[in-house]
């Protein structure tokens, strides 16, 4: 048990420290208001690097489990921050553009040393003492 909830509380700062970081893009918003266009966003990006076809509001809706009226909402304001792109009559791909110009931001940064660490500590619970 001790094991488990080391490991819960590993995932919770990781958890928390990407959040904290992915919301300072968002300084108009308060993070629950922008979760859903940040899941969004994340599922197309994992959908494009899997060379996946564009994704369309009711792909998104699916996988994601959320009404497809909010995925809607979220991907006209997600191409209106030049974030997504509309790509044939329905889907959306991420703009590489905004990607390339966000690279080595200091957020991107910050949750990329956030997964480092907690891969590391997660490693260390389970080597052999």
């Amino acid at each position: 048990m001790a094991k488990r909830h080391k490991q819960s509380a590993i995932i919770g700062r990781l958890t928390v420290a990407c959040f904290v970081a992915m919301r300072s893009g968002y300084a108009r918003k308060h993070l629950g208001a922008v979760f859903e266009e940040l899941l969004t966003a994340l599922a197309i990006r994992v959908a494009d690097d899997l060379g996946a076809p564009p994704l369309t509001a009711s792909d998104l809706s699916r996988h994601l489990g959320l009404p497809r009226s909010n995925v809607r909402r979220c991907l006209e304001a997600l191409a209106e921050e030049g974030v997504v792109r509309k790509e044939n009559e329905h889907g959306y791909r991420g703009e590489l553009d905004w990607l390339a110009s966000r690279i080595d931001a200091e957020y991107f940064l910050t949750i990329r040393n956030a997964i480092i660490s907690a891969a590391d500590e997660l490693k260390a619970l389970d080597a052999p003492a």
